[in-house]
């Protein structure tokens, strides 16, 4: 018998003695074995790793290779580190191998975490005797790579032991798919580690592919508002953002200053962005690097603020409740008891709606309301006077929309005030509509009611009451709505109670939203909504809620962009974040790291700990997540950067003037 490896003879086997006479022993023939070539490979030759002749082979020094005492997938790999390179996390590498066919696959991937141990070590105190070179050893450096796409596009795993570099010129494009993104769509959304530009594609942020945006992290840590005020003005204030958006002038953002009035002061400069400041350098610095130049680097160019107007009479001329900015440079907004009424805005008055059938007696409200007022002859302040339209020679209908049509004609003849009850603001309101529904009163209807239990009327009136004191500054006579004319609109409500926020966050974001759905807004809306858990809470509903829903589920295609923010994403509707194209998580409690389902879990881990300033995203074109920076802003953020400094002592002393 002859062995298969080498030709030589093989062992005898015990079988082979039986019968024959004893005798010396015999020594059987050594067997000869080849030895291979390389571990993965039964020829002489390294074909996988042979990369002669191959086209874009880098010509620098690998930095690495593929580590064979572990399995490489498809999805992951560890690559043994050369002891000459310095390795850091969130590296972009790329590693080719020969196929069979001769052709070259290359596999790109993002450095995810590195380890370090010296081999030969089994407990703790083997390492003082490796220290004392008592134990022989041999230090290495290991790291973990999640590979993000391979070049063609084929499904296997990167050849073990093969060289890896890190991706540059030409990989580095390919790592990042901007060989997948079309000429002008790329819009930057921040530095990578290496202080190179992240990009993602604009049609899946602007609704063509995808929208929206979720930002996750702590309160004041995770820098949530200060990112989406990043995008935002890479979208309107840098040549990336008008070639994005093909220079439309009609597109708009709106932002919600939930958290004091910090974002009130946006069109001003930061005193810290100046070379004088070294954060303003590195600032500036990066911005270059964003291909940002410094022509470019200035606050917001085209923005007006709205503030709550004052709590004053109807018909007082409103003046803007604001301290950060002059009032005379602020818009006081507010509505008007039409405006309340025309658009359907009674309905966020309330927050818990949906219990019983408090939703349906709103709705019957919220159209007879509709049905019932007219304008005042001769006011132009929204002033309403209430009459029975059955007593009116024209029948209005009972639904919402044939009372809209009738309201819209009313405005041809409006009726005189002494011809019923007039309406200057919200407690004239809830008094008319209390004394329709409340059986007993002089005035009740149970058309107002349709039929539910008095029980279930007196609830809706004392939700009423409870609202009216928190809302009233918001309506009467003499208001007007929020104006998106500038590109850029901060709605400030960081002063009013949380229902009073709640009504004017939906109110203009239905106002918004109904533009959109009749086609009568001119280019896209981006919405910034910060504590999003506040307004769509995961438990429960309410009509905000199912705005923010309809929002996120349908906006793609009808041109409203939510880039929303929220300290626990957990508590957020799920229906809201899972619709986000872009995700970024900055810093985040340890408890919310089950919602961060899109990170590995060493990325995971990081993100409890991750430096203000550094965000984890994530996109639909890229699998694997990216960390990235974003630069200090040339824009105040808050009242302190307007008038932080000494040199801004005149500009100080002129902005209190106009207060």
């Amino acid at each position: 018998m002859t062995d298969h490896l080498s030709g030589a003879a093989a062992f005898p086997s015990a079988d082979s003695t039986i019968g024959v006479a004893a005798g010396p022993p015999t020594i059987p023939a050594i067997v000869e074995i080849t030895p291979l070539g390389t571990p993965d490979d039964l020829t002489d030759v390294d074909r996988r790793n042979d990369l002669a002749g191959l086209d874009l082979i880098p010509a620098t020094d690998p930095v690495g290779l593929i580590d064979a005492s572990t399995d490489a997938t498809t999805q992951q790999a560890q690559i043994l580190i050369d002891e000459t390179v310095d390795l850091p996390l969130d590296t972009f590498v790329v590693t080719p191998q020969r196929l069979v066919d001769g052709s070259v696959l290359f596999h790109y991937g993002i450095v995810t975490e590195v380890t370090g141990r010296v081999e030969g070590a089994e407990t703790a105190t083997d390492t003082a005797r490796l220290a004392n070179a008592t134990l022989p050893g041999q230090r290495f450096r290991r790291a973990e790579v999640s590979w993000m796409r391979t070049h063609p596009e084929k499904y296997l795993p990167p050849s073990s032991g093969a060289r890896i570099w890190i991706a540059e010129g030409e990989h580095r494009r390919r790592a990042l798919f901007l060989d997948k993104m079309a000429d002008g769509e790329q819009l930057p959304i921040g530095l990578d580690m290496n202080s190179e530009i992240v990009f993602m594609p604009y049609s899946f942020l602007n609704g063509d592919k995808g929208a929206h945006a979720s930002i996750s992290g702590k309160s004041g840590v995770a820098t949530k508002t200060s990112y989406a005020l990043f995008l935002l003005y890479m979208l309107f204030e840098t040549r990336w953002g008008l070639r994005a958006r093909n220079g439309n002038t009609h597109d708009r953002a709106v932002l919600f200053s939930v958290k004091g009035a910090d974002l009130c002061v946006i069109d001003r400069p930061n005193n810290r962005f100046v070379d004088t400041d070294e954060v303003g350098v590195i600032a500036k610095a990066q911005w270059e690097a964003l291909s940002v130049p410094a022509a470019e680097q200035h606050p917001f160019r085209s923005v007006a603020v709205y503030a709550p107007a004052e709590d004053a009479g109807a018909n007082t001329t409103p003046v803007a409740d604001i301290s950060v900015r002059p009032k005379t440079d602020t818009h006081p907004y507010g509505w008007s008891p039409a405006a309340l009424i025309e658009h359907g805005l009674f309905e966020y008055l309330f927050d818990d709606l949906e219990s019983g059938q408090l939703s349906f007696i709103e709705q019957v409200v919220r159209v007879q309301l509709l049905r019932w007022a007219w304008p005042v002859a001769g006011d132009s302040s929204g002033r309403v006077v209430f009459i029975n339209p059955d007593s009116m020679p024209d029948p209005i209908g009972s639904t919402w929309e044939s009372a809209s049509r009738a309201f819209r004609g009313k405005s041809a003849q409006p009726t005189n005030a002494g011809t019923g009850k007039v309406a200057a603001s919200l407690d004239d309101i809830v008094d008319f509509v209390a004394g329709k529904v409340t059986e007993g009163t002089a005035t009740y209807d149970p058309l107002w009611t349709g039929n539910v239990t008095s029980a279930t009327t007196q609830a809706f009136v004392r939700r009423l009451w409870k609202a009216t004191p928190r809302l009233r500054r918001l309506i009467r006579a003499g208001l007007t709505e929020v104006d998106l004319a500038k590109q850029v609109s901060v709605v400030d409500v960081h002063a009013l109670h949380e229902d009073a926020q709640r009504f004017v966050v939906a109110s203009v974001l239905a106002r918004v939203w109904a533009q959109h759905e009749n086609s009568t807004a001119a280019g896209k809306t981006f919405v910034v909504l910060d504590e999003l858990n506040k307004y769509a809470p995961r438990q429960g509903g309410s009509p905000i809620k199912g705005l923010l829903v309809d929002i996120a589920a349908r906006g793609r295609s009808l041109g409203v962009i939510l880039i929303g923010a929220q300290q626990n994403p957990s508590g957020v509707d799920r229906n809201i974040t899972n619709n986000a194209s872009l995700e970024a998580v900055g810093q985040i409690k340890s408890s919310e790291s089950s919602e961060l389902g899109f990170l590995p879990p060493a990325m995971r881990s990081r993100a409890q700990t991750i430096a203000p300033g550094t965000m984890i995203t994530s996109q639909p074109l890229l699998p694997a997540p990216v960390p990235i920076q974003f630069p200090f802003p040339p824009y105040a953020t808050r009242y302190a950067e307007v008038l932080g400094s000494p040199d801004d002592a005149a500009a100080a002393e002129a902005l209190l003037e106009g207060m």
